[in-house]
């Protein structure tokens, strides 16, 4: 019997994208055996060189990590069209309930992960929640090695170099072996991989992205096995303190232009409503040459709103995008579109609700031209920055 029962939240209908996670631990956890010793989780600072593989794998030394990884799949016929995502995520030396008997070999961190799946012919979107300690669930230090129970997501390298293997299952109803295969160096957002998200001198994380990895693999669904191919996205941060004061909320997109190009971008959210001047539209061009400048309000314009008929949110879920091209001529317009609506993701566990899904990429004569994942949180009225950053003590900036 497993002795995290009452907290191992298997069946819950939640997940978790590539900025809430830290969310969803502070809230649920906010106290840390750390911080009640008195002592300090490591700082994001500049100018720290991040090393691969070695930096892939987990930082044990921060409060907050994530590995989060969406694709757009089809099958090899063509006529399926899948998005997935999945989240391993650590949080570290939280105080664990006191029904529960610490291990010899638990590490003190609390784990989470999540699954989802969008089926697009059947309009199903299906999505897992897990939470547990080691030895259950463990982030092995450098090298990219997660588990979370049957949930894997290993690198390594065969002849045909570098390759990071994910499984996963979603409750009895769809489980996935897909390898992904980078197809672009890795991306480092911000200075080196120093990626400010506020104005506070501890509001960043170390960001490291590959925005375009080939994957293909089988996925198991009620009309049976399927084989699937497609491309990816991998995001991974490591922080202790990713929010700053007075930042709401959220809305975050990954893009995979047609041509080759690739865009992120993040606009943090103020109290009035506004872009904070942290937030950042970074493009990395078919070679992987990374361009960034500030995102502003004007950038990003909401053109459509969905409202939850289960939690009565209201949700900007298309948009337009006017952004300066990478190579600084004439602004480029697109329109944001989600494939489904209802990818809503209801917190059972945090209490916080937000939206993201998998959408495409038109241009102003509505072509399709790339596919996306977006993110919407802070819209359900949550202070974001007071919840992620509870209990993170950190030293003093110099």
């Amino acid at each position: 019997m497993n002795p995290l029962a009452p907290w191992n939240q298997n069946g819950l209908t939640c997940k978790v994208g590539p900025l809430i996670t830290g969310l969803i631990l502070a809230i649920c956890y906010p106290s840390d055996t750390r911080c009640d010793q008195g002592e300090a989780f490591e700082r994001v600072e500049p100018g720290r060189k991040l090393s691969f593989p070695a930096d892939h794998g987990s930082h044990p030394g921060f409060k907050i990590e994530w590995w989060y990884v969406t694709g757009h799949l089809r099958d090899r016929q063509k006529k399926r069209r899948f998005g997935y995502q999945a989240t391993f995520f650590r949080f570290a030396g939280a105080e664990q309930p006191p029904s529960i008997q610490p291990s010899e070999s638990d590490s003190g961190d609390w784990f989470l992960a999540h699954m989802a799946l969008l089926d697009l012919q059947n309009k199903r979107f299906l999505h897992q929640e897990r939470l547990n300690r080691s030895p259950l669930a463990s982030a092995t230090p450098n090298n990219l090695a997660l588990r979370h129970g049957n949930w894997t997501f290993e690198r390594t390298e065969d002849s045909q170099g570098e390759c990071f293997k994910l499984k996963g299952t979603i409750l009895s109803e769809a489980a996935f072996e897909f390898d992904l295969r980078p197809s672009k160096p890795i991306t480092l957002f911000g200075d080196q991989g120093y990626s400010k998200k506020g104005e506070g001198p501890n509001a960043a994380s170390y960001y490291m992205t590959f925005t375009r990895m080939k994957t293909s693999g089988t996925l198991q669904c009620a009309e049976g096995n399927l084989s699937v191919e497609g491309e990816s996205w991998m995001d991974h941060e490591v922080s202790s303190n990713q929010l700053g004061e007075g930042q709401v909320g959220w809305d975050w997109i990954s893009i995979r232009f047609h041509n080759g190009r690739d865009l992120m971008a993040y606009r943090m959210r103020t109290e009035a409503g506004k872009a904070d001047p942290a937030s950042t539209l970074a493009w990395v061009d078919p070679e992987g040459t990374l361009t960034q400048q500030a995102l502003s309000d004007d950038m990003w314009q909401p053109v459509r709103f969905w409202r939850s008929p289960e939690t009565l949110i209201t949700y900007p879920v298309e948009w337009e995008l006017h952004l300066p091209s990478s190579k600084g001529s004439a602004k480029e317009s697109y329109r944001v579109v989600p494939l489904f609506d209802g990818q809503e993701m209801i917190g059972r566990i945090s209490g916080v609700t937000y939206w993201e899904g998998a959408c495409e990429i038109r241009d102003a004569s509505n072509q399709v031209v790339g596919e996306a994942y977006m993110e919407l949180a802070g819209y359900d009225g949550h202070r974001l920055s007071e919840a992620l950053n509870a209990e993170a003590r950190l030293p003093e900036a110099e």
